[in-house]
């Protein structure tokens, strides 16, 4: 009792004095992760449904802050069933095999005002990238908000073999944006 009672005046504290700590989890159900490919052209948009994970944010020092991300990618959500099934199987994501997409962050640097750079690492199919992601952080009342876009590279990653490899079929460039919400 006596150590939560230090820990929340330090809290209190901590926040009067300008610096902003934030341990939190990420509200699935609040949060947006979608994609747009071109195939053959025109562009396909889809969502994955289920996120999960934590963020570690120190706005005084950015630095120490750090961010797992985990994507269910069963819950992958494009207009058809047909596709959904697709994008599941061996030439594309492969879910029996790989369930989740993973983001562990290694550094983020401030940019400006609420915008970051976020260094770390991506694995999907058990490849791991490095990837640099602007965000923006916003604090909605007891919410800490992140916004962002970058563009992947499918091949990189062996997302779309066989028939789909081909960047003139389906684009190798797929635009990513996020809304990822976190709570206390």
């Amino acid at each position: 009792m006596k150590k939560s009672l230090i820990k929340s005046l330090l809290c209190c504290l901590l926040w009067c004095l300008g610096a902003s700590i934030v341990n939190a989890e990420v509200i699935s159900t609040q949060s947006k992760l979608l994609f747009t490919i071109q195939q053959e052209g025109s562009p396909v948009q889809g969502a994955f449904k289920k996120l999960q994970g934590q963020i570690h944010f120190d706005d005084s020092q950015p630095q120490n802050s750090h961010a797992h991300i985990i994507v269910d990618l069963s819950s992958i959500d494009f207009a058809s069933t047909e596709t959904e099934d697709e994008a599941k199987g061996k030439n594309w994501f492969n879910v029996a095999l790989f369930p989740v997409a993973e983001f562990n962050s290694s550094n983020i640097t401030k940019t400006q005002d609420q915008h970051y750079s976020v260094e770390g690492v991506l694995t999907i199919k058990n490849i791991q990238k490095t990837i640099k992601i602007p965000i923006a952080l916003s604090h909605q009342g007891s919410l800490l908000v992140a916004d962002g876009q970058f563009v992947l590279s499918r091949g990189s990653f062996l997302i779309g073999q066989g028939v789909w490899a081909d960047p003139d079929t389906v684009a190798d460039a797929v635009i990513v944006q996020f809304h990822v919400v976190f709570t206390n």
